[in-house]
């Protein structure tokens, strides 16, 4: 119904708004599933004795994920050009569902191998199709939205490594076939999960965003070889390569480095977390644009350097207490960067984000092998993660040289 010739009526514009809102609610539902990755770094030594692999396979194995979202993040902006948002959130969230049963169902070495790339690649997809889809219904609450994603994603990741440290601590001594079913089970669980939902959202109905979420949207070259552009690539990059190094390796740091753990290693990944879902949980009510400057210039080097220091003078306690204290800092930095992107046409929004991730995977794996090599090499982590740390002590300097969040800024004051 409508009033006049054009109008809608105001119930029709509420149930279209209702329609929108859960969607979204759905989608930031499948967005949280993923999170039982985390479950592989609480497993990180006893993985190695079960398969047999040293540091620098386990890295390598870990690494291949980065490398599958390679040729993800080369083809998300031309296929977000050509297919639309919609249709590519739908095929990356089946095909990561598919990925997580190759693990879960089949248990071994080989396809442990198989379903790291293939949870890259498809994960790959969603990481910028999810958010690009997630926009498009709520295109006036850009920042706002995107760190309510990101909060869905890394709220589950507080429980998760918890749990995965007493199921671990339940198959001690219980031998491999206890493991193996503590290993194998959440990633049937969810990956069953994802392939449903993934079906759903293609029978899901909502004609009053139809056009804007299914439409193809232009690239222009020249917008993504702007400095400001590649800055932001740069950026990202390194925020994603020295984020997902030190989460991957600090728990084996700490199982390694100290003979006494007052705290278990599970601690720190679940304050990890906890970090990102207080700081960007925070960003989601936050006015657009306030503090962006300080925030991309100053949250990284702060980070790092606490990382940095407890690394080389903490005692056992701190580590995880210091680490999720260092997150809580570097977590701002992602959202804020990507509401710097432009979102006038989500192809390009999805190129350049995509550029930054597909960056950070090259970094991440010589990061992610490096590591492991050097400490199989002097049975110490502290040299590589510092240099990973380092990551964020970059991005702030790029951001204060290239001055990133002025633009927000100024646009602030004039609206004011």
């Amino acid at each position: 119904m409508t009033t006049g010739d054009s109008l809608p009526s105001p119930d029709a514009t509420g149930k279209a708004a209702s329609r929108r809102r859960n969607l979204a609610l759905f989608v930031l539902g499948l967005v949280s599933l993923p999170s039982c990755q985390a479950m592989l770094l609480v497993y990180g030594t006893r993985i190695r004795e079960y398969f047999a692999i040293n540091a620098e396979q386990f890295g390598t194995l870990f690494g291949s994920r980065g490398l599958g979202r390679i040729p993800a993040l080369l083809t998300i902006g031309p296929l977000l050009a050509r297919l639309g948002v919609r249709r590519v959130t739908e095929l990356a969230t089946v095909g990561a569902g598919v990925a997580f049963l190759i693990l879960g169902v089949g248990g071994t070495l080989p396809a442990f191998r198989v379903s790291m790339p293939a949870m890259g690649f498809f994960l790959g997809l969603s990481g910028i199709a999810i958010p690009a889809f997630l926009i498009s219904l709520f295109p006036d609450r850009k920042r706002r939205i995107f760190s309510l994603m990101l909060v869905a994603s890394a709220a589950p990741s507080i429980l998760t490594p918890l749990l995965a440290n007493e199921l671990l601590n339940w198959s001690d001594g219980r031998g491999d076939a206890a493991f193996a079913t503590i290993f194998q089970s959440p990633f049937v669980i969810c990956g069953g999960a994802l392939l449903l939902g993934g079906l759903l959202l293609s029978l899901a109905k909502l004609k009053g965003s139809r056009a804007e979420l299914e439409k193809p949207h232009g690239i222009r070259v020249s917008q993504l070889l702007r400095l400001r552009s590649l800055a932001i690539v740069l950026m990202l990059s390194l925020h994603a390569a020295a984020d997902t190094t030190l989460y991957t390796f600090l728990p084996m740091f700490m199982a390694s480095q100290f003979t006494r753990l007052p705290l278990p290693p599970a601690t720190a990944v679940a304050g990890h977390g906890l970090a990102y879902v207080a700081t960007r949980t925070l960003l989601s009510f936050w006015p657009e644009g306030k503090w962006h400057r300080g925030i991309l210039c100053l949250a990284g080097p702060l980070g790092g350097t606490t990382i940095i220091l407890t690394l080389w003078f903490g005692p056992a306690v701190s580590v995880p207490i210091l680490y999720t204290l260092a997150s809580m800092m570097f977590a701002a930095e992602y959202p804020v960067l990507v509401s710097e992107v432009s979102s006038e046409s989500m192809a390009e929004f999805g190129s350049i984000v995509a550029g930054g991730m597909l960056v950070s995977e090259l970094i991440g794996f010589a990061l992610l092998k490096g590591t492991g090599r050097l400490a199989d090499l002097t049975g110490d982590f502290r040299l590589a993660l510092s240099v990973a740390a380092c990551g964020f002590l970059a991005f702030g300097l790029i951001a204060a040289v290239t001055g990133l969040g002025k633009r927000t800024r100024a646009a602030q004051h004039s609206s004011s």
